[in-house]
This record gives structure tokens, C-alpha cells and sequence, in this order.
């Protein structure tokens, strides 16, 4: 390599020796051998030349090869960039729509449990109007009956007095009926037994006025069904009332059991080994039955042949509140009415959605449902005796001696 890099210098230096010294024979002889010299390097620069193009040219190649796919890679990552920008901004519109969506379900809920408390206001309101109607109507019907009652007796003396005004007896046994006749219609009509109970009292010492032997059978019947009106058990209306609306207040600290995590928890569980199939005792049988045991302890099978319940909106959760709300209304309206059926039907169906589909504190749900129970069982309609025996002996009476009067009268 050093001799072809020198040949082009020492070319130059023997073609001006040639020039310098034409006349000179060694300077010839010197440039012919440099001339040949230079004629036979010749090929060897240009072969090294072109193989130096050649390798700036696949350099080049390569270098815009690289140059292109490095700017196909940015194209293809600004694309990318591009579709993320506009998912990116379509998630945000769904988000945004969502959030509206959001704001309008609760918007409607709110609405919605507005006018469950202004339906549950209005229920109650007319309930209690209701009751006040009732108790309004009931003591203006027995202030009329008395007013009657009363009536008639006087009417009764009066006649009486007119008539034959030595005949006290039969006023007497008639100022006793009309009393027994007002204690059976408060005893089974208005289920009033304490009011009952005073007008059998009240009777009986009227018939203590009568010096009759015939009475004494009277007042000895009169004894027995004085007795059976003692016997009866009146229902606690008032207490059971207040108890209903204890428990419709503390319903609401309750809340919808709408988890669906908590119904496949609650699944059943399966045990992968029996251990009641091993029977025969032995340390090998012994080792399979405390594996099981262990097995058994730490993995956990549920089942899933059973359908879960669907999710209920928040919307059916309100009706729901609502409907066991108006459940127990119904049996405090069938408890002023004395409608037992109702009554036992509306608390038992109410205990029943409340068991159900209600969740909370377990205390409180217990508590609720154990007050419940013993309500359902409650009788709020008691049986009364029919109280007719007395009525009917004293009745008998009564016409014995009108037609002994009628016999006694002197013709005209």
C-alpha cells in the first residue's frame, strides 16, 4: 500500500526530471521505469475506487432505508395517538353522559321517595281520620241506644204508673231487661265488655228489688253469665296499635338486600370428602378421615343449581319500603275495625317481605321480627258468650205477669 500511495509523487517527480534533463540518459531511463511503473498501478486505484462507490452507495441505501421506516414508525404512532386522543375523548363523553344519566336517576329517586312520604303522610293522615270517625261514630251510636234506652224506660214507667200504679214488680223486671238487653248489644256489637259487665251488675241489683221467689232462678242464670263475661279476655287494641307503629319506625333504619355478593356467599355449602362413608377404624382410615377433615376446612364448594334473585332499581326499592309501609297500616286499620283475617294476613305478609328482602343491623331485624310474631298470634276478636239465658228467663217472667194482669183487670 505504501509503494501504490508513492507512485503518484514519484510520477510527478520524473515527469519534471524528464523535462528538466531531456538530454540526460539516466533521467530517461528513470521516467521509463516510473511511466511503466505508473502504467501498472493504475488498475488497482480504480478497482479500490469503485468498491468504495459501490459502499457509499448501499450506505446511502441503508441510511434512507432506515430513514423511511423511521418515519413509516412515527406515522404508524401518530395514528395511534390519534385513535387513543379519540377514545380518550369518547370515554369522556360517556362519562359525562353517565353522569347526567346519574344525576336524572337520582333526581327521579328523590322525586320518587317524595311522593312515597307525601302518599305515606296522607295514608296515615287518613287513617287516623279514619280511627277518629270510627270512635266518633261508635260513641254517638251508644249515646243514641242509651238515649233510647233511657227513653223507653221512662215510657215503660209511665205506662206502668198509669195503668197500675201498684204494679212496681213489672217495672222493675222491665227496667232489668231493657239492661240486659244493652249489655248484649255492647258485648257483641261494640265488644265492649267492661261496659257489658257494669249492665249485668246494674241489672242484678235492680232484681234484688223484687221480693219474688221466682227471680232467684233469674238472678242465679244472670250469676253464671256474669261470670262467662268475666271470663272473656278483652284485646289490648291500643297497645297493639302503638306497638305497629313502633315497628313501622324501626323498619326504617332497615335497608333492601339488593347484594348480589352476599347471595352467592350465602350459597350452600358442599364438603368435597365424606367422612360418614368410613366406617372401619385404622390408622389408614383415620389419615383419609382427618385429610377430608382438612380438605374440607380450607376449600369450599357452593352450590349453583339454584337461580339468583334479579337486582331490584332503585325504584322497586322505594315500592317495596312503601308496600310493607302500607302492609302494616292495613293491619292497624283491620285492628281498630276488628277484622281478625285482615289483621293476621297484612302483619304476616309484611313479616315475610321484611324477612326477605330487608338487611341491617341482626338485632334490630330479630327484634322486629320476634314482635311481629307475637302479634300475628295476638286475637284481637275474642269470643263472647251469647247471653241470651238470662233475657229469656226474665222475658218469661215478664209475659207471666202481664197476662196475670190482663186476668186480674175487671171487664168494662
Amino acid at each position: 500500500m505504501a509503494d501504490k500511495e508513492n507512485t503518484p509523487a514519484q510520477d510527478k517527480s520524473g515527469q519534471q526530471s524528464a523535462a528538466n534533463s531531456g538530454d540526460s540518459a539516466k533521467g530517461e531511463i528513470t521516467g521509463s521505469a516510473k511511466s511503466a511503473s505508473t502504467l501498472t498501478a493504475s488498475p488497482a486505484y480504480r478497482s479500490t475506487s469503485r468498491a468504495g462507490g459501490i459502499f457509499s452507495l448501499f450506505l446511502n441505501i441503508i441510511l434512507l432505508a432506515a430513514v423511511g421506516i423511521l418515519g413509516y414508525l412515527m406515522y404508524e404512532q401518530d395514528k395511534a395517538v390519534k385513535v387513543l386522543f379519540d377514545q380518550q375523548n369518547s370515554l369522556s363523553s360517556q362519562r359525562n353522559s353517565t353522569g347526567e344519566q346519574v344525576s336524572q336517576l337520582q333526581a327521579s329517586l328523590q322525586s320518587l321517595e317524595n311522593q312515597l312520604q307525601d302518599q305515606l303522610a296522607e295514608t296515615q293522615q287518613a287513617s287516623a281520620t279514619l280511627t277518629r270517625n270510627l270512635i266518633q261514630e261508635s260513641m254517638q251510636e251508644q249515646d243514641a241506644n242509651i238515649e233510647r234506652l233511657q227513653n223507653e224506660l221512662i215510657s215503660t214507667r209511665l205506662r206502668i204508673n198509669t195503668n197500675n200504679p201498684g204494679a212496681s214488680q213489672q217495672w222493675l223486671l222491665a227496667e232489668a231487661a231493657s239492661l240486659l238487653r244493652l249489655a248484649q248489644q255492647q258485648m257483641v256489637v261494640a265488644r265492649n265488655i267492661r261496659t257489658a259487665q257494669a249492665l249485668f251488675i246494674a241489672a242484678d241489683d235492680v232484681l234484688k228489688q223484687i221480693d219474688d221467689p221466682a227471680i232467684f232462678s233469674v238472678r242465679e242464670i244472670l250469676a253464671g253469665e256474669l261470670a262467662a263475661i268475666r271470663g272473656v279476655s278483652e284485646a289490648p287494641v291500643q297497645d297493639i296499635y302503638l306497638q305497629l307503629g313502633a315497628i313501622a319506625q324501626q323498619m326504617e333504619s332497615l335497608q333492601v338486600n339488593n347484594d348480589l355478593q352476599q347471595q352467592v356467599a350465602t350459597g350452600e355449602r358442599v364438603a368435597l370428602f365424606n367422612n360418614e362413608s368410613i366406617e372401619e377404624p385404622g390408622l389408614l382410615s383415620q389419615f383419609f378421615s382427618k385429610l377430608g377433615n382438612v380438605v374440607n376446612r380450607f376449600l369450599v364448594v357452593r352450590r349453583r343449581d339454584t337461580p339468583l334473585d334479579a337486582l331490584m332499581t332503585p325504584g322497586q326499592e322505594a315500592a317495596l319500603m312503601q308496600t310493607i309501609r302500607l302492609q302494616l297500616e292495613q293491619g292497624r286499620t283491620a285492628l281498630l275495625k276488628g277484622e281478625q283475617e285482615i289483621y293476621s294476613a297484612s302483619l304476616l305478609q309484611a313479616r315475610k317481605n321484611i324477612a326477605d328482602y330487608l338487611s341491617g343491623e341482626a338485632a334490630l331485624k330479630n327484634s322486629i321480627l320476634s314482635s311481629l310474631d307475637t302479634l300475628i298470634e295476638r286475637r284481637i276478636v275474642t269470643e263472647v258468650p251469647p247471653l241470651v239465658r238470662t233475657r229469656s228467663a226474665l222475658d218469661q217472667i215478664i209475659l207471666a205477669g202481664e197476662l196475670a194482669s190482663e186476668r186480674t183487670q175487671p171487664l168494662p
